[in-house]
């Protein structure tokens, strides 16, 4: 299992990732095959940060419970 700074750390690399992707793909200069590959990339990397989202909630959700 993880520890909570692991988690967040993951989290909070996933999140500069999508950053840097929607970036990438405001570039004029790229071809529709790289601009559709960066999308998907992005796409990919958004749906990355929600499952992580759920992984930290559920384990700050079970820790808390095992707390009491």
């Amino acid at each position: 299992m993880y520890n909570l700074q692991t988690l967040r750390r993951k989290l909070a690399d996933t999140r500069r990732e999508v950053r840097n992707l929607i970036v990438m793909g405001m570039r004029p200069q790229l071809t529709p095959e790289k601009a559709e590959m960066i999308r998907n990339l992005e796409r990919s990397a958004r749906a990355e940060v929600k499952l992580r989202q759920k992984h930290l909630a559920y384990v700050l959700e079970t820790q808390g419970k095992g707390r009491k």
